[in-house]
């Protein structure tokens, strides 16, 4: 009798395996992902260093399945981060003149990248290329406030100070590997690991772990 069940059990996996093969053909994905970014020290030109703390962020995705193994995706990434720079003045009469900071970063990518899974199957590993373009606020400021006062139509006059901080955008380009399991016709999940460099000075490197789900259709 037990030997039936296992059988029953076995059959059962095999048939659901074979389903959610067969449901990962041509199509689209929507989802998200938790970000979780790796600390990171690098050195600049100049002396100029940056230090960034591990943190979490997340992900906007969707994608195309041209096949069971080529997918063509897309996704935006935000990260909000910790940072200690110090930052060497280089024009006269301060050169030579070190500032340290001690902020708040953020960072939106939009993103493009191509997944190739190795296996038809609802578990497979998979490798990933991809690039991007991040707009990065440092949130240090860049110039002095300003305060304004301007006319809502709900509520009036409202009057405010702000303060322009000081912003960037950097190319970025990367790699990774993971897994991604089907769970079922409708929802995937993945895991993966990725590495991403930016276009910047000391040509850092980020190491990142994601994990994402998607809805399949």
């Amino acid at each position: 009798m037990k030997s039936r069940h296992i059988a029953a059990l076995a059959a059962v996996c095999a048939a659901w395996s074979l389903a959610a093969h067969a449901d990962r053909g041509t199509g689209w994905e929507f989802g998200g992902e938790l970000i979780y970014q790796d600390s990171k020290d690098w050195d600049a030109n100049g002396g100029s260093s940056t230090s960034l703390d591990s943190d979490l962020g997340i992900a906007l995705t969707f994608g195309y399945r041209f096949s069971s193994k080529l997918e063509l995706t897309f996704g935006l990434d935000w990260n909000n981060i910790d940072y200690k720079a110090t930052v060497v003045k280089a024009d006269p009469p301060l050169a030579g003149t070190t500032v340290n900071i001690d902020g708040t970063l953020e960072a939106f990518t939009p993103r493009v990248g191509v997944n190739f899974n190795f296996i038809d199957g609802p578990i497979t590993p998979y490798v990933t290329a991809l690039i991007g373009y991040s707009f990065i606020d440092t949130n240090v400021p860049d110039g002095p406030p300003q305060t304004g006062c301007w006319w809502d139509p709900w509520y009036g006059q409202i009057c405010g100070t702000c303060q322009d901080t000081g912003t960037t955008e950097k190319f970025m380009y990367g790699a990774g590997l993971g897994v991604r399991w089907d769970v079922n016709s409708a929802w995937t999940m993945r895991f993966g690991y990725e590495k991403h460099w930016i276009d910047a000075d000391g040509s850092p490197d980020f190491d990142q772990l994601k994990l994402g789900v998607s809805v399949m259709y």
